[in-house]
């Protein structure tokens, strides 16, 4: 009777494993060297995707486990530093990009496949173009000098012409979610002899400082802040400046000065900051208005980036630590 019995829920385990969906037994979805498919399942589509999420994180710090064994034995077995941060990089990877492969509901179970291209962004970003000689080439003086567009010109053969909407990065007539590590290969140190700007490039949290800038020419002029979250704060607009004027923020009659900042989880980040002088004021209304907003400015520093075109622009990089 044991032998019957065994053999029956042997029969019932078999045929309850060839109801379930082939792919996701076999885990054979065909992709390329360069692209990874994560499984799950669960009993909503959320929870299924979550696991398919964790299936690709854990994919990816295998690989830059199993490159870094390869990389010491092949230099006499030192040890790297850099191993627990690449893998931590690795697990935090950006996953918004990722693409539904297959979903079945099958007994109250959903299972889905997702796929990630396992690529640096601006080799992604070509991977989406067959032809690239209807895209118009970049001409912003600011943004071809940002390590972003260095590395687009690499995958391209020339810098294309980019706009920066929402969080977005658009190209053409596509549109590509812009990561926080992303967001910082926009940002770039910048000297302009026509307007100098004088700020410290390492600050701790909390540490007060001043800003200098100074002007060859008349025009209208601004400071701006954007910070790696997104974030934009407009320090002062359009006041408007004689050539050669020297000025220096915040006023040190008034405030002890401006205050290094990291929020609670942050141990280190970057600020950019942004001096700009135009011959006519620029019109910052659209921004004042999403600024005060819920949304956390909204990421508006795309705009940021049309308006310095054409002006002279200095910027400088401060990195913040604990």
């Amino acid at each position: 009777m044991l032998k019957y019995l065994l053999i029956f829920i042997a029969f019932i385990s078999v045929s309850l494993e060839a109801a379930l969906p082939n792919w996701y037994i076999k885990n054979d979805i065909p992709s390329n060297q360069y692209e990874l498919i994560g499984y799950g399942k669960g009993k909503t589509k959320e929870e299924a995707s979550q696991f398919a999420k964790s299936d690709i994180a854990n994919s990816i710090q295998t690989t830059v486990k199993s490159s870094f064994i390869s990389n010491t034995l092949s230099n006499n077995g030192s040890y790297s530093k850099n191993i627990e941060s690449s893998i931590s990089t690795s697990s935090n990877v950006n996953l918004s990009d990722l693409i539904l492969m297959k979903t079945e509901y099958f007994d109250g179970v959903y299972y889905i496949a997702l796929k990630y291209v396992n690529l640096p962004f601006t080799k992604k970003v070509k991977l989406t173009f067959d032809d690239v000689e209807g895209i118009k080439k970049e001409t912003n003086s600011y943004l071809l000098n940002t390590p972003l567009l260095k590395e687009l010109k690499d995958e391209f053969g020339f810098y294309p012409k980019v706009s920066i909407d929402k969080g977005n990065l658009i190209i053409g007539n596509k549109s590509f979610n812009i990561s926080k590590t992303t967001l910082k290969k926009l940002f770039s140190s910048n000297i302009n002899n026509n307007l100098k700007l004088k700020a410290p490039t390492e600050l701790k949290h909390q540490e007060l400082y001043f800003i200098k800038i100074k002007s060859k020419n008349n025009g209208y002029l601004t400071l701006i802040q954007i910070y790696e979250n997104g974030e934009t704060s407009i320090l002062f607009d359009n006041k408007k400046v004689k050539n050669n004027s020297v000025f220096e923020y915040p006023n040190k009659n008034e405030y002890d000065g401006l205050e290094a900042y990291l929020n609670e989880k942050q141990i280190k980040a970057k600020d950019l900051t942004i001096a700009f002088i135009c011959s006519e004021k620029k019109d910052f209304s659209y921004f004042d208005n999403i600024s005060v907003n819920k949304e956390k400015y909204a990421k508006v520093y795309g705009k940021i980036f049309d308006m310095i075109n054409g002006c002279d622009v200095s910027s400088k990089i401060i990195d913040i630590k604990r």
